[in-house]
């Protein structure tokens, strides 16, 4: 896997062995960066469920001024450390140990994200009880002001459910469908 836009174009990552870590496909973080275009300039940006961080990563290389990567994953978290350090990106990147479910409070800590990228692990998402959960997440993060006004939230989730046209003050500006999978766009109001 590698970083396909930006200063780090080309490089490189690591993944971690034997995890269920799927890294979005290239061709899809082409799409979803193209349609994010300029938003990209100087945003402060979080990477949610993080897994190898190659999200926050592209973030970064085309222009974002900050990441803030969040797993659980002990393993995870390094793979992530490793990465930033392959892209000369430490300055820039802060990654934190917990669980996405729970970070609200240290987010809302913080100046308000312009751009959030919510990408949960697949067994999370199997059946509408635990996508509830998820989209309870995402409208939670819409609220407490974590995401600034006019930011933009991106969740990635299976093709056989469906998110709604609003979650709270967030509401769905754009959806793209890639084989199994979706990407939902929610701007907030």
């Amino acid at each position: 896997m590698k970083i396909i836009g930006g200063h780090n174009r080309g490089l490189k990552l690591a993944t971690p062995k034997g995890r269920e870590v799927r890294p979005i496909l290239g061709r899809v973080r082409e799409s979803l960066f193209g349609i994010l275009g300029n938003q990209l300039s100087e945003a402060r940006v979080a990477d949610l469920f993080a897994g190898t961080g190659v999200i926050g990563l592209e973030a970064l290389s085309r222009g974002a001024a900050g990441c803030v990567f969040v797993d659980r994953d002990r393993a995870c978290v390094a793979t992530i450390n490793e990465n930033i350090r392959r892209a000369q990106l430490e300055s820039r990147s802060q990654v934190v140990r917990a669980d996405a479910f729970r970070i609200a409070e240290q987010l809302a800590e913080r100046d308000p994200l312009d751009l959030v990228f919510v990408d949960p692990p697949y067994r999370m998402l199997r059946g509408r009880r635990n996508f509830e959960r998820v989209q309870k997440l995402v409208a939670r993060l819409g609220e407490e002001d974590i995401l600034a006004p006019g930011g933009t939230m991106v969740l990635r989730h299976p093709a056989d459910v469906s998110v709604p046209a609003h979650l709270g003050r967030l509401t769905q500006i754009d959806r793209r469908r890639y084989g199994r999978m979706k990407l939902a766009l929610l701007m907030r109001q």
